[in-house]
């Protein structure tokens, strides 16, 4: 994979969206699309949602809650 496209696009009346493809990202692509919030406020509602993601992570469950690292605490 050369290269990786991230844009927030907006729709136009016939819900048709357009994206012009680098050259070296050949003729075949992924296409992944996810509405977008509107709102500061769902923009905010989504980045608590994502972090409460990295809460639920292996690092925090494992790593952060272990005993060896709760040293950490004291000080």
């Amino acid at each position: 994979m050369s290269s990786v496209i991230r844009k927030q696009l907006t729709a136009d009346a016939s819900h048709t969206i357009h994206l012009v493809l680098p050259p070296d990202m050949g003729d075949e692509v992924e296409v992944i699309v996810f509405p977008r919030a509107s709102s500061k406020a769902a923009a905010q509602q989504e980045s608590l949602a994502l972090a409460g993601l990295m809460d639920e992570s292996g690092f925090a469950k494992n790593v952060l809650n272990s005993t060896e690292e709760d040293c950490w605490n004291d000080l």
